[in-house]
């Protein structure tokens, strides 16, 4: 009897029938091979006993559980209470086939999971397209969100009413009837039905912990809502300087430069792998915001290279040439320097690595104080950024009567008293633009807060 090897494999029974599945992908990605159910580690005839729909139910259970789905043939051996079943697989065409969501191939005697850079090489050499270029069997006409197509047209500067077939067409994402996986992340109407982790997930952490969220969120749609709402999120999130310059209007100055944020969000939607496990996270801490990218460079793009001129390596050039149009990517290749170059001027630090499996963009605050002070000619600023934008809507309303910090959230329309409004309060009693009407018991169920001069001041000079 032949020995367990690249092309053979034994199981003792169907009990094993997720290795089962997993070998048919592994040997699917490989040269082939054949599973013998009903025989024991040394080789020893066990036998299998056969029920009515047990070969069905396997054959569905491979089917269901494999991508592409395959389609062994099997083969029975014997009596049906004692019998031996053949599952002969032979080598598929598009490789690498995936067993429960992760790619496997056949390395000797054992089944071993593909690392990203492999699975997209071995599916490019495969089908001579990137992923993004791959048709998505189940993605139709009905799937497409034509107010998104729209919105991305007027992006573009393109007409509106341009038919859906031609926009297709000139971003080659397929036909009419047919469309590749670019089309459903930029066009879907929901394509995380299709591709369940492209999604981006947001968190305020307090301080340096991941368990304690000061506010989270998890966005999905379409890239181009992702982004949008991403950027939001980092706005409410990170603190705003309202420097006040003599003019009518006050200057907003965000504690991370917006152009160097989108770009890192960007990149990240555009170029991140859609076959890896893992969704993208926009982590902000009290001291730096970082963006973490599933998936790692290029081998041969060293995390060295990000911080001068270098070549391009779009994962997904169909899509990243899509955003292109939009003008959110000014040139493929330079979003790093985009990055470092906008936040130079604004003192903020930025550093590339990547860490468990993923790419991640960090952008740092110095270490010093931030607080405010008197300008000359008695104007008063914001040294780097401390209130947030509710903060001067906290002020507004304070200005003509004293509140407690639930009438406060009702007043701008939160539900309740929220971790951020807590963390927003506890700066401007700190900075001095408020205080409370109770100071000797900070926690009295009697406690309000009331502007302080300073506040007024600050009011003053905003308008």
């Amino acid at each position: 009897m032949t020995s367990e090897s690249q092309i053979v494999e034994w199981k003792q029974s169907f009990g094993e029938w997720k290795e089962i599945v997993k070998t048919c992908a592994a040997f699917a990605t490989s040269d082939g091979g054949t599973i013998y159910i009903g025989r024991a580690p040394n080789g020893r005839r066990l036998g299998v006993s056969l029920g009515k729909r047990t070969l069905e139910d396997l054959a569905n259970k491979i089917k269901i559980n494999t991508d592409p789905p395959q389609f062994p043939s099997i083969k029975v051996d014997g009596d049906p209470s004692s019998a031996i079943v053949e599952i002969r697989v032979e080598p598929n065409p598009i490789k690498p086939v995936w067993a429960f969501g992760r790619p496997v191939k056949r390395v000797g005697r054992t089944n071993q999971l593909l690392r990203r850079e492999e699975a997209q090489r071995m599916l490019e050499t495969s089908t001579g397209r990137t992923w993004d270029a791959l048709v998505c069997e189940s993605f139709t006409r009905r799937d497409v969100d034509m107010k998104v197509v729209r919105d991305f047209l007027g992006r573009a500067g393109m007409s509106k009413s341009t038919p859906l077939a031609d926009v297709i067409r000139n971003l080659r994402f397929g036909d009419e009837t047919r469309f590749c996986n670019a089309a459903v992340l930029l066009f879907g109407k929901s394509p995380q039905q299709f591709f369940v982790e492209a999604k981006v997930k947001c968190a305020r952490f307090d301080g340096d912990s991941l368990t304690r969220f000061l506010d989270e969120r998890t966005i999905e749609g379409g890239i181009l809502h992702q982004l949008e709402e991403a950027m939001a999120f980092v706005t409410r999130n990170t603190r705003q300087a309202l420097v006040v310059t003599g003019k009518p209007a006050h200057e907003v100055v965000p504690e991370y430069p917006e152009t160097a944020v989108r770009e890192a969000i960007t990149n990240a939607l555009c170029h991140r792998s859609y076959t890896d496990i893992g969704t993208i996270q926009i982590r902000i801490h009290d001291n730096r915001l970082e963006v973490w990218n599933p998936g790692t460079l290029p081998a041969d793009l060293p995390i060295k290279a990000l911080y001068g001129p270098h070549a391009s390596h779009p994962h997904n050039p169909l899509l990243a040439a899509a955003i292109f149009r939009t003008r959110l990517i000014e040139q493929w290749g330079t979003g790093t320097l985009r990055i470092i170059e906008a936040c130079r001027s604004a003192g903020i630090a930025v550093e590339f690595e990547t860490a468990q499996g993923f790419f991640v963009a960090r952008l740092k605050r110095p270490a010093s104080g931030v607080q405010l002070e008197a300008k000359s000619g008695g104007q008063l600023g914001v040294q780097s950024g401390v209130q947030s934008p509710m903060a001067v809507d906290v002020l507004k309303l304070l200005q003509p009567r004293e509140a407690g910090k639930k009438s406060i959230a009702l007043a701008l329309g939160k539900p309740g008293r929220t971790r951020y409004l807590n963390e927003l309060m506890k700066r401007l009693l700190k900075d001095g633009l408020v205080e409370y009407t109770v100071p000797e018991k900070p926690t009295s169920p009697l406690q309000k807060y009331r502007l302080t001069n300073r506040g007024r001041r600050f009011l003053t000079q905003e308008r």
